[in-house]
């Protein structure tokens, strides 16, 4: 299970809305100084996430919360997020070049060419388009979403 902290910033019903800060390894890794994103990570500042989750113990505003999602959750999200799309260009860009190389055709090379990169980006869409609806399917929906493990900090009681 992967846990990060968030904290309550508005009840729902038996929602709860919860921001976490985005993370960033820059941090702890030994190239910091000498690299492009932990450049742009100091420019940028910090981030905020909000998210939606049930309210499963007792918090209220202003608590503070560990919420987590399984290791799976994630490996397959990232699959689904970064490979199909991939996919999805290759065998456009493959079938395109596997059609446009009959000998029936007669096309320069350079219209074959841009024809083919036309072809890989309709795939990278469709792809992405794929990825989209898998991630809005409900089986999805409660599988990649993160859920409420423990309250750490109890403002209620203070």
């Amino acid at each position: 299970m992967i846990e990060e902290q968030a904290q309550v910033i508005e009840v729902k019903g038996d929602q709860l809305v919860l921001q976490a800060q985005t993370q960033s390894a820059c941090g702890s890794c030994s190239a910091k100084n000498g690299c492009g994103t932990s450049l742009l990570s100091k420019v940028i500042g910090r981030k905020f996430t909000r998210f939606q989750v049930d309210n499963n113990v007792n918090a209220m505003v202003g608590d503070t919360v560990v919420v987590g999602i399984p290791e799976e959750a994630l490996l397959k999200g990232s699959l689904a997020m970064y490979i199909l799309p991939i996919i999805g260009m290759l065998v456009f860009a493959l079938l395109s070049d596997v059609i446009l190389s009959d000998d029936i055709l007669t096309i320069s090379a350079q219209s074959r060419d841009l024809m083919i990169a036309v072809s890989a980006i309709i795939g990278l869409v469709l792809g992405s388009f794929m990825s989209k609806w898998y991630f809005q399917r409900k089986s999805s929906t409660q599988f990649f979403s993160p859920v409420i493990l423990r309250k750490i900090i109890d403002h209620g009681k203070l």
